[in-house]
């Protein structure tokens, strides 16, 4: 990965789960990092887990706030180029709609849709005169490829994310900006107990992936200029197997694999 050395790459989520494993997996590859997340715990761990083989900058900042995406982009741009930006920050709750106050979904959109894209429009109006290649890789999910019971918002979201994502690849292949969708499935993260789920079929823990795996998977994708990438073979049938029955039949099916909410009071929003 040659020609990752040197470059600077902006994760956020990067305190933990999928943004964390893919921080330490660009490390070793010579790229430096800035990391931004909410929790300054996190982050200064990963900055240790990583420090001594690049720099690393970490910055603590809310993306589900409103302006959070052009105070982080701000500072992050501020301090240097950036040259590759992963959108993994993200949460969901596993819960009905109806139980859900409003400010949490609100949050929730701002977080998985407007900030995203508000990044990715900066970061591409600032890498598109350059000549140089630039990596953009938005992490969706699984749950892009269907609708979603007690998952209706957040699967809803990363549905857009998919299809927006999908959208830029082709809009910018004669670019030197390199677009790439990644959808993983059920992950060894906090994501599961933080959104009040857990209670899976078994189809569900069989297919679960480690964050690392995951993470050198979206790298390896990035890389190769992948317009999307579904890790692991069980995931991989499952977005494959969905286009084969009707719409109804798969929302049903996967209220069967997730099973039902746990039920624990809502928590709190989960851990990037």
């Amino acid at each position: 990965m040659a020609e990752l050395s040197g470059k600077r790459a902006l994760i956020t989520g990067g305190s933990g789960g999928i943004g964390a494993a893919i921080a330490r997996v660009l490390a070793g590859h010579g790229v430096d990092l800035v990391l931004a997340g909410r929790r300054r715990a996190g982050l200064d761990e990963v900055a240790a887990a990583c420090a001594g083989r690049v720099r690393v900058t970490t910055i603590v900042n809310d993306l589900g706030a409103p302006g959070g995406a052009e105070r982080l982009w701000t500072e992050a741009r501020g301090q240097g180029p950036i040259d590759i930006l992963i959108n993994n920050a993200g949460f969901g709750y596993f819960r009905p709609f109806e139980r859900v106050e409003w400010a949490r979904d609100a949050e929730l959109l701002q977080l998985n849709i407007l900030s995203l894209v508000e990044l990715s429009r900066r970061f591409v109006a600032d890498r598109l005169p350059a000549a140089a290649p630039a990596y953009l890789v938005n992490i969706a999910s699984l749950a892009a490829y269907q609708a979603v019971p007690n998952m209706a918002v957040y699967a809803s979201s990363k549905a857009f994310v998919r299809n927006f994502t999908e959208a830029l690849h082709d809009e910018l292949r004669a670019t030197p900006v390199r677009v790439t969708c990644v959808c993983p499935g059920g992950t060894e993260t906090n994501f599961h107990a933080a959104a009040g789920a857990g209670d899976y079929g078994w189809l569900a823990n069989a297919s679960m992936m480690s964050a690392d795996a995951v993470a050198r998977i979206a790298v390896d994708a990035m890389r190769k200029n992948k317009r999307n990438v579904v890790p692991g073979l069980l995931n991989k049938l499952a977005a494959w197997s969905i286009r084969l029955v009707p719409r109804r039949i798969a929302s049903l099916s996967s209220s069967r694999v997730l099973g039902a909410p746990k039920a624990a009071a809502l928590p709190e929003r989960s851990v990037p």
